[in-house]
């Protein structure tokens, strides 16, 4: 009898071991599956969505702590260029405005500037034009778009590049582009290639604008040292921000945009 009860013992721990094994190793399998499909989804290159009346969406994107997509080699340098830098600097500017409007706040890479939506001082390496909603965002010269997507702090943005290594950066357009407007598209100077918006959260406590940077051989540049004269005394200015700055040096830890 004691015999027979040990068979019946190992006989149902036999079985019960087989099932726990068979669980686990489906359970394994389920997770291999569920990583292998994030991961393939996650490979899938971010193209802009197409909208049924012909404008592109950007597609949506996570940033890295500089600004860069993830797993992105960023489209340029937020350090300041300096003269030496920027040998290639046309000596006769002849870039057109990209929009109508306001200057509310100009490009100074050493000057805190007040973020009323962030609640503090950062600089500011771009130039803010105000304008009205919805109004028309040119393409500053010829070029092709080497970039659209959608940053988590300054919106739906566009990058286009042109001769001579400068790249000019459109930042707070409007959710859809205009017609035509793709990565690898080629615009010509004029050509509209979205409007201008309010997707930026970074500065959503601040009037319609559109927050434009250019680029030189990858360091930020003063897009105002691109436009003719006569370009920017069309740009009424506003020098209520030049009671909101602070003018100290700026250490490597201080934020900008």
């Amino acid at each position: 009898m004691w015999q027979k009860f040990k068979t019946k013992c190992k006989a149902f721990f036999t079985n019960r071991a087989a099932i726990v094994v068979m669980v686990i190793i489906l359970v394994t399998l389920s997770v291999i599956l569920a990583v292998t499909f994030a991961m393939n989804r996650a490979k899938k290159t971010d193209k802009p969505a197409p909208t049924p009346d012909g404008t592109t969406q950007p597609a949506d994107t996570k940033a890295n702590a500089d600004g860069s997509e993830q797993g992105e080699i960023p489209i340029y340098n937020d350090k300041p260029g300096t003269e030496d830098d920027l040998k290639d600097k046309p000596s006769d500017p002849a870039y057109l405005l990209p929009v109508s409007g306001t200057l509310s706040k100009e490009h100074d890479a050493g000057v805190q500037v007040w973020s009323a939506t962030m609640g503090d001082y950062r600089v500011h390496l771009g130039i803010d034009i105000a304008s009205e909603k919805d109004a028309p965002v040119l393409a500053t010269a010829a070029g092709v778009v080497s970039k659209i997507w959608n940053d988590p702090l300054m919106g739906v943005c566009v990058a286009l590049e042109h001769e001579n290594n400068v790249c000019s950066i459109y930042k707070n357009l409007g959710a859809n582009l205009s017609a035509g407007i793709s990565e690898g598209k080629s615009v010509k100077a004029g050509q509209q290639i979205g409007v201008v918006g309010e997707t930026a959260n970074v500065e959503l406590a601040e009037e319609p604008h559109l927050h434009f940077e250019m680029t030189a051989n990858g360091l930020s540049v003063d897009p105002l040292n691109y436009f003719s004269k006569d370009a920017v005394q069309t740009l009424s200015t506003d020098t209520a921000y030049e009671d909101n700055t602070v003018k100290e040096p700026v250490s490597t830890d201080k934020k900008g945009k």
